[in-house]
């Protein structure tokens, strides 16, 4: 199976800071430390709303999370064979398809930029908490789209 370039939507970030409980931090670590093992890749772009998290989450005052912080940074963020950070200047326009579905007010623009990165690096997988964003985009053939939890039981079996 060839190595995957998964676009990764907030909940990862929540989930290691501990937003939405133990179990769901426990899970994010494991996928975290899974990622690492495989020749997959996540594709981020700097300055995002996800990057902005990403870097917040060293701020926190709790070790647990500063330690999952420099987990991320070093291991993840900071490696280019796990990490590929895209620039705005390289984005391309989304595909016409999808570009209505944020002029119809179907998708949420803040999550615009995930479909930027998804479409310009041509990556094979985008992981989502938001049911409303995958029933927005599940009919686009063009894009592989599955919720976190289904992908977390996969990819962590």
């Amino acid at each position: 199976m060839s190595p995957e370039l998964l676009i990764i939507n907030e909940w990862l970030l929540h989930d290691l800071r501990g937003d939405n409980g133990a179990d769901r931090q426990k899970e994010a670590i494991r996928f975290l430390k899974k990622l690492r093992e495989k020749p997959d890749r996540i594709a981020v772009l700097r300055g995002s709303a996800w990057m902005k998290k990403a870097y917040e989450l060293m701020k926190y005052d709790s070790p647990e999370q500063r330690r999952l912080s420099k987990f991320l940074h070093r291991t993840i963020l900071l490696d280019s064979s796990q990490c590929q950070v895209y620039e705005l200047t390289q984005l391309n326009p989304l595909p016409q398809e999808v570009e209505e579905l944020f002029e119809k007010n179907l998708a949420d623009q803040s999550d615009r930029y995930l479909l930027e990165i998804y479409f310009s690096a041509n990556a094979t997988l985008l992981v989502t908490s938001d049911e409303r964003l995958l029933k927005a985009l599940s009919h686009i053939q063009s894009l592989n789209i599955r919720l976190r939890d289904d992908f977390l039981r996969e990819y962590l079996s």
